[in-house]
């Protein structure tokens, strides 16, 4: 009787994996059509102009001016996860520390410049950084320079439009996995003799290792891939290479080269992210500390 029960068990759960999970295929449907298929186009301009060619990809990897904007691209998205990972490490630490109450007001501005766009929030700081903007009419009145300086067109104010935009999402990965350490820890760590110093490089920083891993993970390859920020506030020498397919697309029209860099960079996101994936458990990245 029991043995046939636990058959009948079986056969359920079986016939529960056979059937198909009709739920999810407003999902799958949604996906295919809105990036599968738009990724899928994409792989096929990059090979075909009317005839099978690779053209795309032998002028990326011909000429050196392009390699030299996949290198800067790079270098941006590595400074700017830096930046903000030196900026959202204390922030997070102290709003883990602060009343409940005041941490739920400060984390509510935090996430506030997620309620505007991201061109208005970087047309923000094209009057902020101008030549006549809040920065150079401080300087100026303080006696820092002499004449107005030009922030614009450079690496400093790249960096500071990509730090604002990304900085909520270091913040909110970092606050999510330091708010589950238990606080005893330290305490334990103290009682035995620890200072506080080596309490919190000890036992603190390694079970936020989670939340770096995944803001950092998140902020680079956000930062490798913005469009918007480094147009408007860098010059001709802070060009990246999602900017030069914008360039292929608009004015040169040369959709094949555009193709192949998009492709390009998806590759080289991917080969990033299996390569993260063999130093860090990408499954348990989200999970916190445990």
């Amino acid at each position: 009787m029991v043995n046939a029960q636990r058959v009948d068990n079986v056969t359920a759960v079986l016939r529960h994996r056979r059937r198909f999970p009709w739920l999810i295929t407003p999902t799958v449907v949604f996906y295919l059509i809105f990036f599968g298929f738009p990724l899928a186009q994409m792989i096929w301009q990059s090979v075909w102009s009317g005839k099978f060619s690779l053209d795309g990809y032998l002028t990326f990897f011909s000429e050196p001016a392009y390699w030299w904007m996949l290198g800067y691209t790079l270098l941006l998205g590595i400074g700017t996860m830096l930046v903000v990972l030196a900026i959202a490490y204390p922030v997070s630490f102290w709003l883990i520390t602060v009343d409940r109450r005041l941490a739920v007001v400060l984390m509510g501005l935090v996430l506030i410049p997620f309620w505007s766009s991201g061109l208005v929030r970087t047309y923000a700081w094209i009057v902020i950084l101008g030549r006549e903007g809040i920065v150079n009419t401080l300087f100026l009145q303080w006696g820092l320079i002499k004449a107005p300086f030009p922030f614009l067109g450079t690496n400093f104010a790249v960096v500071t439009g990509l730090v604002y935009y990304l900085l909520p999402y270091m913040i909110l990965s970092l606050y999510s996995v330091m708010n589950n350490i238990d606080r005893n820890l330290m305490l334990a760590a103290r009682s035995l003799g620890a200072s506080p110093l080596s309490a919190f490089c000890r036992i603190f920083l390694p079970l936020t290792q989670p939340g770096i891993f995944t803001g950092c993970f998140l902020v680079f390859m956000l930062a490798i891939g913005m469009y918007i920020t480094p147009a408007l506030l860098g010059g001709p020498h802070q060009t990246t290479l999602p900017s030069m397919i914008a360039l292929q697309i608009d004015e040169a029209l040369d959709w094949s080269l555009a193709a192949a860099m998009s492709v390009i960079l998806l590759v080289l996101t991917l080969a990033l992210q299996l390569l993260a994936g063999r130093f860090v458990n990408l499954d348990t990245m989200w999970g916190g500390a445990k």
